[in-house]
């Protein structure tokens, strides 16, 4: 008997995730340059905020390898 572990539901939730992400990246890029042109955040919380969603893009690739999807 197969054990409920929600990783099933995980994965979907992350695959749709991973869509949106691929989907959206150019556009969530163009927004963070303006909040730093505009000083709404530092270029430093900027970087962070790349490197948080470059590391999630990653996450997605290797989602895809294990998965399948």
């Amino acid at each position: 008997m197969a054990l409920r572990t929600g990783l099933a539901v995980l994965t979907v939730l992350v695959k749709h995730i991973c869509r949106l992400l691929t989907t959206y990246r150019p556009a969530m890029d163009q927004v963070i340059a303006a909040a730093v042109a505009g000083s709404l955040i530092t270029s430093v919380q900027a970087g962070i905020l790349a490197t948080w969603l470059d590391g999630a893009q990653t996450a997605c690739d290797i989602l895809r390898i294990v998965t399948g999807y």
